[in-house]
């Protein structure tokens, strides 16, 4: 079974992937592509009150990893999105003179990282897979393969192996490398999902033993995920700015993200009925071509599981606990505004896992009697 899991799995990249192989290893990426990318960016939306140019995501996103690879500041070009992620784009940059081929090994390191977070979880190396087949096949995970480069393939898996270094350096309550890793998670895209695994990690901590000294230690390696946030803006520091023109900037891109805060609760029409809102325009309903049935299947599975749990005063492992609150903490985040789909690629893998643990508990009850 483990065979099968595997194989289709690997099928289903291989389907993703070969169509658009050429693209992956083509050398494009030259001095020339990058001046047309400079010369369209100076036309669009990014510069221009009447522009001439609408670039979409991957193509600002591919003209900044260039510049920042060419010694840019990064706080000059695409600055709402934190640099790391680019820079990574950037050295794809240098090393092939393409900035596609990034995607494919960081989705291989998103299966990986659900599996190992899975197997924490479900406790299974086969029934572990189930989660990670599930993501395989998501259209929303296979369109990050598809348009590129996007920096949510790039944070994600980054995202995922905090929660399974926090569950695992929870037992000897020492935190460095989870303070580590929150600080690439905070550079790579947007400080938001770090800020939100603090307040998960936080709660579950309430609920572990020793949670005094376990707190107090996890507080003490937090600095340690500023710091490796701020060496991302070294470029940064060595044109001149200060660590409060720093700070004063950080506060700006939060500012910038609350044009978001709007339509609150509309993050559930999308995930039950496929009704995105759009924050643009005429502000109409969208139907979102990635949505599947498992966004609203999936997360009526955590919901009635944690009812159960609550309910029922039952107290399941700690690693269910910590991708609980994970799930409860980012579904909070993403209740207060508009989103579009690419906001549930955080939520979507921990939703497997939590539904697939909670659909082996009934089915193992009911083989049992």
């Amino acid at each position: 079974m483990s065979l099968v899991f595997t194989g289709y799995i690997a099928y289903r990249l291989v389907v993703i992937i070969a169509p658009n192989y050429a693209s992956y290893i083509s050398p494009y990426y030259t001095d020339s592509y990058y001046s047309f990318l400079e010369d369209a960016y100076s036309r669009s939306q990014y510069r221009q009150k009447q522009p001439t140019a609408l670039l979409p995501d991957e193509t600002i996103l591919g003209y900044a990893s260039g510049a920042y690879i060419r010694g840019t500041d990064p706080i000059l070009i695409n600055s709402e999105i934190t640099p790391l992620g680019k820079y990574i784009v950037g050295l794809s940059i240098a090393l092939f003179k393409n900035d596609r081929i990034v995607a494919i090994p960081f989705a291989l390191f998103t299966l990986v990282a659900v599996w190992l977070l899975g197997l924490t979880v479900l406790r299974d190396r086969v029934v572990a897979l189930l989660p990670v087949l599930l993501m395989a096949t998501e259209p929303l995970f296979e369109n990050q393969l598809k348009v590129t480069p996007l920096m949510d393939i790039i944070q994600l898996p980054f995202i995922l192996v905090t929660i399974y270094v926090f569950i695992r350096e929870s037992k000897r309550g020492r935190f460095f490398w989870t303070c580590i890793l929150l600080g690439i998670v905070m550079a790579t895209k947007s400080v938001i999902p770090a800020i939100l695994l603090v307040g998960c990690f936080s709660i579950s901590l309430l609920l572990s033993q020793d949670v005094w000294q376990k707190t107090r230690r996890f507080v003490m390696f937090l600095p340690l995920s500023l710091l490796v946030f701020s060496v991302t803006y070294l470029r940064t520091f060595l044109s001149g700015y200060s660590l409060w023109d720093f700070f004063g900037f950080q506060k700006w891109i939060l500012l910038y993200q609350q044009s978001k805060l709007q339509y609150p609760l509309s993050s559930w029409r999308l995930i039950f009925f496929n009704e995105w809102q759009a924050w643009w325009g005429d502000r109409s309903i969208i139907h979102a071509d990635d949505w599947r049935w498992t966004w609203p299947a999936f997360t009526i599975v955590w919901i009635v599981f944690a009812v159960v749990i609550l309910i029922r005063k039952q107290r399941p492992s700690y690693a269910h606990l910590v991708c609980i609150f994970w799930i409860i903490v980012y579904s909070l985040f993403l209740s207060v505004g508009v989103i579009s789909s690419r906001f549930l690629l955080p939520y979507l893998p921990v939703t497997f896992i939590i539904g697939v643990a909670a659909i082996t508990a009934v089915v193992t009850k009911v083989l049992s009697r």
